[in-house]
């Protein structure tokens, strides 16, 4: 029995705390810069959103305002840190077996001894390893805000255990993706696709009073707790957060079955059973595909049975001619991109059709009330906006690696073409590559506002200048994504470390500025709140669309209209111009160092 025993024991030491590839990431990663910036830069983020809060919740020094400060400040502090924590994972394991690929070492990795157990699992724990020390690294700045009250200790584990599981579930299933995924590119990307679109449509369902539990208690708002807590990581922390109360077993969950009422009772908990259960599975799972996958470049079963029902090509002497712009890098840059992923935006660009049309058929037979309408624009366009700028951070961080690892690179230096017009035709081409998807929901605000104009309500769904000014807005904000995916897409080698670098930086950074323009433009509220709305890209699409939200009642909506439409004008054309600058900027240090960095990369 000891033996046994023993064989066991030796068996899991092998598998986890001694599994060679966790030793070996966790070992090297440990000593590298990067790592200790990243982690400085998470702690920075979080204090930030932290001092930010209680300097905009401060009123007075009694305890009473303190303790309300220090629950605001948690909850703020609790929402981002649950939003880096969806990122941060499926980025730091997705890129677990992508590297090893583009290195050319996963083939070498099967050779050698090691399990299929012992590849997965030790992949997935180096790769947690680093995103479970920062959830730690925050928890001081968590049981500060408990000095003046206001914060339990239960609210702090439901928090921690909510980002926990988060981090676990998106890990298990970036190492499932990666296994069996052919291409890195695609992996990282359609990771953050599928995580942001999830996080965004089941989080607008959540909101819709259709999917509220009618014997649950509301708020003071009037908000009721979903059917859909339990599978959303945000909605179960507004319950834990008390934003919103959940029902009772024994006062509103009479009529349920007992996992329904235990589920909608405790929606925390059994959010974390859930998606521990679906990541133990995930990894399981994973294990056969080590060693079994399709392998990248090899032709499968699929591919060979619909290679015999593609059309073939007629040759280039029939081939209609293509006109090409002026600048024919820009033009390259276009079409190319959009030839190689039309289904996919075509694909989103009718999906964001099809939920504006049946929102205009609500809104046309009275199906929605007139109030809720703006409510519903925001949160679509808010879903189409986050897409296109995922895809044009993706495709900017490709697009000058890929001329690397194909070797054009070298012949697109040999032309007579200079730094500044190829970077110029990039930034050019791939703003012209997003334009298509953008098109989309400012074409659905226009209709709403030409239509509010046919039937002169006051004031009308969505006024006219909305959708210029969003447009207008939506572009810069693009441009802005492209610049950024450009810069680490021009200092990389591999499409993982500038797509992996961009995407979470263009996520960081836009959530961060998101929560604290929310925060501000719900403290400034009325004309000066529609003034700051255009500087974050959430708050100038949902206020925008829905300036009622900035007064507290129809009435002082109605006879404020005319002050806030002016406001929220130069709040936009100053926006407009700083994130244009941004952009120039950033734009004239990439030419500047194009030459030095394209020499040092061909010296290593």
């Amino acid at each position: 029995m000891n033996i046994l025993l023993g064989k066991l024991w030796l068996s899991f030491w092998h598998l986890l705390p001694a599994n060679p590839i966790l030793v070996r990431v966790v070992q090297g990663g440990s000593r590298r810069p990067r790592h200790l910036w990243l982690r400085v830069g998470y702690l920075g983020a979080l204090l930030f959103v932290v001092l930010f809060s209680l300097v905009m919740t401060w009123q007075s020094g009694s305890l009473a305002e303190l303790a309300k400060g220090a629950s605001q400040t948690f909850k703020w502090a609790s929402t981002a840190q649950l939003l880096l924590m969806c990122f941060l994972a499926p980025v730091f394991t997705a890129s677990a077996i992508t590297q090893e690929r583009d290195a050319q070492t996963f083939n070498i990795l099967l050779s050698t001894p090691l399990s299929s157990a012992q590849i997965v699992l030790g992949s997935l724990a180096s790769r947690l390893y680093f995103v479970i020390t920062l959830l730690l690294s925050g928890l001081p700045i968590f049981l500060m805000t408990m000095v003046y009250g206001g914060v339990t200790t239960r609210q702090i584990v439901e928090s921690f255990a909510l980002c926990g599981s988060t981090a676990i579930l998106t890990g298990a299933l970036a190492i499932f993706v990666a296994m069996i995924g052919v291409g890195t590119r695609r992996t990282i990307f359609s990771f953050y696709l599928l995580i942001a679109l999830y996080l965004l449509a089941v989080y607008l369902l959540g909101r819709w009073d259709r999917t509220w539990i009618e014997s649950a208690p509301a708020n003071v708002a009037g908000l009721k707790m979903s059917w859909l807590t339990p599978l959303h990581p945000f909605l179960a922390l507004d319950v834990a957060l008390n934003r919103i109360q959940a029902p009772s077993l024994a006062a509103h969950l009479t009529g349920y079955g007992a996992i329904s009422r235990n589920a909608l009772a405790y929606p925390s908990a059994m959010y974390v059973l859930w998606t521990t259960v679906l990541s133990f599975v995930l990894i399981v799972l994973s294990m056969f595909f080590v060693r079994r996958g399709a392998k990248s470049g090899e032709a499968t079963f699929l591919s060979n049975f619909l290679d015999r029902f593609r059309r073939q090509a007629s040759g280039e002497r029939t081939r209609t001619p293509r006109n090409v712009w002026a600048n024919p890098v820009a033009w390259r840059e276009a079409t190319a991109r959009a030839s190689s992923g039309a289904m996919v935006r075509w694909a989103i660009i009718l999906g964001g059709l099809i939920g504006s049309s049946v929102l205009l058929l609500s809104y046309l037979d009275g199906g929605l009330p007139s109030g809720d309408i703006p409510v519903w624009l925001a949160g679509l366009t808010a879903v189409q906006v986050a897409v296109a700028l995922l895809i044009a951070t993706n495709t900017a961080a490709t697009s000058m690696t890929k001329e690397k690892e194909s070797k054009t690179m070298d012949l697109l230096l040999t032309t007579p073409l200079t730094s500044k017009y190829i970077l110029w035709g990039k930034l050019r081409g791939l703003v012209s590559f997003a334009a298509p998807l953008l098109a989309g929901p400012i074409l659905v605000l226009l209709v709403f506002a030409t239509i509010g104009l046919f039937r002169n309500e006051n004031p009308p769904v969505v006024w006219f200048e909305t959708g210029l000014e969003l447009g207008a807005l939506l572009v810069v904000y693009t441009a802005l994504a492209c610049v950024i995916g450009l810069r680490f897409s021009l200092t990389s080698k591999t499409n993982v470390s500038a797509v992996m670098s961009s995407v979470g930086l263009v996520i960081v950074l836009g959530g961060l500025a998101s929560i604290i323009g929310l925060a501000m433009v719900d403290a400034s509220r009325g004309e000066f709140g529609a003034f700051l709305a255009p500087f974050t890209p959430y708050t100038s699409i949902n206020y925008l669309i829905n300036p009622a939200a900035l007064f507290s009642s129809s009435k002082d909506f109605v006879a404020g209209a005319p002050a806030v439409r002016m406001a929220a004008l130069i709040g936009c054309l100053i926006a407009i111009i700083s994130y244009a600058f941004v952009v120039w900027r950033w734009y004239v240090g990439l030419v500047r160092d194009f030459d030095m960095t394209m020499r040092k990369q061909a010296g290593n």
